[in-house]
């Protein structure tokens, strides 16, 4: 890990995230302008705890945080985020796979847009674009004509625009996007300091997606960072697809009901909300498209 220059402190919050952990950590202690990788050890098998314990000791700035349960994934990346001592923070999911160009990216976007809440490129295992990555704004009929599978690529698709813009030509240099993923963000720590994290109130999926909405509000800029890239495995840890179907159906409804500005806007999500949950669940039983 580099001492040297403006330093990203990486935060990564592991929940029985299985060996692709170990690959995870090895590319950030690897990463240029990385000074400092936490880990939050929501839970973790006996013997992965005993080696995170260990590289507290081998690998100067890690910093294993445990003993606090599972307390989620916004509030996890929060517990990180009190103990980095970088200027930038970088939110890394255990499952992703950081390749050395990233933070050299990230940081070349930060030094024209300081305080800019920044995300990178997922790939899939065959190199290709992974969904999520860059994303629209997201409302109850973008979410709609997405979990629909009636979403189409490009701006000429007008209201069936989809909410992942995965299928889209990808840019070569950084670009506003409504929405990033949680999966690899960046983010002066002065920045999320003034957005006061991520809203604790989720406890799995969309917190980056309210993170972009209130980050969009407060009139930071909003970057996707095609240069900064990471491999993606997905599905890795042991908690069930039902389990987090029924994680993400809750953080819809709380997403949409918290951002609502009118009476009839509440009528809308309580009809809306039963369509979107089954369209989640049923999502949830096949197999990912990538």
């Amino acid at each position: 890990m580099s001492d040297q220059g403006p330093i990203f402190s990486a935060i990564v919050v592991s929940y029985h995230t299985g060996a692709v952990l170990n690959q995870c950590l090895e590319a950030l202690f690897r990463a240029p302008h990385c000074g400092q990788v936490i880990v939050v050890n929501n839970g973790n098998p006996p013997h992965v705890e005993a080696e995170l314990r260990a590289l507290t000791v081998t690998r100067p700035g890690f910093v294993l945080l445990e003993g606090h349960g599972n307390i989620g994934f916004g509030r996890g990346c929060n517990f990180g985020a009190e103990r980095a001592t970088g200027n930038y923070l970088l939110f890394v999911n255990p499952d992703c796979i950081i390749d050395p160009e990233t933070l050299p990216a990230f940081l070349d976007a930060f030094r024209r847009h300081p305080d800019a809440l920044l995300g990178g490129a997922l790939r899939n295992q065959d190199g290709s674009e992974q969904r999520g990555g860059r994303r629209g704004e997201l409302t109850l009929w973008s979410a709609m004509v997405s979990f629909s599978g009636l979403g189409r690529a490009g701006e000429g698709a007008g209201v069936w625009r989809d909410f992942n813009r995965h299928r889209e030509v990808v840019p070569t240099q950084p670009v506003a996007m409504p929405t990033l993923s949680g999966a690899l963000m960046a983010i002066s720590k002065t920045s999320f300091e003034a957005l006061e994290g991520f809203d604790s109130a989720y406890f799995l999926h969309v917190e980056d997606v309210d993170l972009c909405k209130r980050a969009r509000i407060m009139g930071l800029p909003v970057l996707y960072v095609p240069a900064a890239t990471a491999l993606h495995i997905g599905a890795t840890s042991v908690t069930t697809s039902f389990t987090l179907a029924r994680a993400k159906v809750s953080s819809f409804l709380y997403y949409f009901w918290t951002h609502c500005e009118s009476i009839g806007e509440r009528l809308a999500i309580l009809a809306i909300m039963p369509f979107l949950a089954l369209a989640i669940m049923a999502r949830a039983l096949l197999p990912s498209k990538g």
